[in-house]
């Protein structure tokens, strides 16, 4: 049989040529890079080999890559240039209009000076009342201040301003506030509120929840362009973001920043506090999960079974247990996983590998029998012990009705009394049918 690592890891052909896969361009871009980049699903390795043919299609693949992102970059400089262009427009239409009307407010200065003065007077508001909407120049000043309505208030004394600025100036002297600590910009569908109006923008999309930007790797739909970013770095996998302290990589600012606070902080300094068990957490959506689970919130649900969970992490763990694909093989032996942690947990345990990478569950028997002192580890093993305390045996055999307190003592009888050893699947669904006698 012919050597895998002896062929051309792309074709599988291994009459041709081969060229190692560290192997650099004129541009001292490695072949491995390349691959790496262009079909970044597939885990290339460093002892592969490439033909010429195939290193000819990738470099056209790889070029074609480089030129779409090259010209996306472009596109996006020329997109905010226009938008600048249109705001100085906008802005020297908007002075020539104030020009313009220069006259017709200076003739109101002298009514409106008058209204100011007026309105201390307590009887003002009765008189406007009375006078009705008859009067062209109290239509004039109710226009100008309608259009002049504050739009940002202060959360600690309730106090409104016209801009920004003001606000910000305002909570810096009077409340002796830091400056990234203020968010002048809220939400009018939620409670949020935001340092500056793009990030409020930003937020007002996922109220929308319109996912128009698609995943070319797996079809998936974000609400964002940060978003789709952020998650084809996943399957591109290339973990740019160094940790300093332990130079472990990743591929987001975010999950490096994550890693940091979680592995090398403090926990006593951890920013999120829980008042019911005094809990420390260092991300606000662990400290969520973790209230959610106080106050008995289940807002994900499982469309199969109904089952809810607190958390959505949890429901999707849930939803590999409806499933029979076993997608994360040991390479070791011949186990098969629905998870990739059971994965990793099996082969720390069992062969020994990446036994420091992982924190192996510490195993407690919490399932103590109120009738005699054993104790298990699971739930279903103590039910299974109780029947012995009880006599129930709610389990049958298909071919002779005879009864078992437990499950696999059927499939032993069926092999040595009805000499049945195969298609156990089906005789499983016969023993879970006859256990609901």
């Amino acid at each position: 049989m012919t050597n895998l690592h002896e062929c051309c890891c792309v074709c599988l052909n291994n009459i041709l040529t081969l060229n190692q896969v560290s192997n650099m361009d004129e541009n001292g871009v490695s072949l491995l890079t390349k691959l790496q980049r262009s079909i970044p699903q597939v885990e290339w390795d460093l002892s592969y080999q490439i033909c010429d043919p195939c290193t000819n299609l990738l470099s056209i693949v790889h070029t074609f890559r480089e030129t779409c992102l090259k010209s996306d970059i472009i596109r996006r400089q020329q997109i905010l240039l226009v938008q600048e262009e249109l705001k100085v427009e906008a802005s020297s239409l908007s002075k020539e209009q104030d020009g313009v009307n220069t006259e017709e407010n200076q003739d109101s200065e002298d009514i409106k000076s008058e209204s100011d003065s007026d309105a201390d007077d307590p009887d003002y508001h009765k008189s406007a009342i009375s006078n009705g909407n008859n009067n062209k120049d109290s239509k004039h000043t109710t226009s100008k201040c309608s259009r002049k309505k504050p739009n940002f208030h202060c959360e600690k004394c309730n106090m409104n301003y016209l801009s920004s600025t003001l606000l910000i100036r305002h909570c810096i002297s009077e409340h002796k506030m830091v400056r990234k600590e203020i968010r002048p910009f809220a939400c009018t569908r939620c409670n949020s509120r935001f340092g500056n109006s793009s990030n409020l923008l930003q937020h007002i999309k996922y109220h929308d929840a319109v996912r128009s930007n698609m995943c070319t790797y797996c079809g998936k739909g974000f609400i964002t362009k940060t978003d789709l970013n952020i998650h084809e770095k996943q399957h591109l996998n290339m973990r740019e973001y160094k940790c300093e302290i332990c130079a472990k990589g990743f591929n987001t600012h975010k999950d490096l920043r994550s890693h940091k606070l979680v592995v090398h902080t403090d926990s006593q300094t951890w920013k999120y506090f829980c008042k019911i068990c005094s809990k420390r957490f260092p991300i606000k959506s662990n400290y969520d999960c973790h209230m959610r689970r106080h106050t008995g919130d289940r807002k994900f649900e499982c469309h199969l079974c109904q089952k809810k969970f607190t958390d959505k992490c949890v429901l999707q763990r849930h939803m590999r247990t409806h499933s029979n694909v076993r997608d994360y093989k040991c390479p070791h032996c011949e186990k098969e996983y629905k998870d990739k942690r059971v994965l990793q947990i099996h082969m720390a345990k069992i062969h020994g590998i990446g036994i420091d990478d992982i924190k192996l569950p510490s195993r407690e028997r919490r399932y103590i029998c109120h009738i005699c002192p054993k104790a298990y580890y699971a739930k279903n093993k103590l039910t299974r012990h109780l029947y012995t305390h009880t006599g129930e045996k709610p389990f049958f055999c298909s071919m002779c009705d005879k009864k078992f307190n437990d499950k696999s003592y059927v499939k032993q009888h069926l092999k040595k009394a009805h000499n049945i050893k195969g298609k156990m699947e089906l005789l499983d669904i016969d023993i879970k049918n006859n256990s609901g006698r």
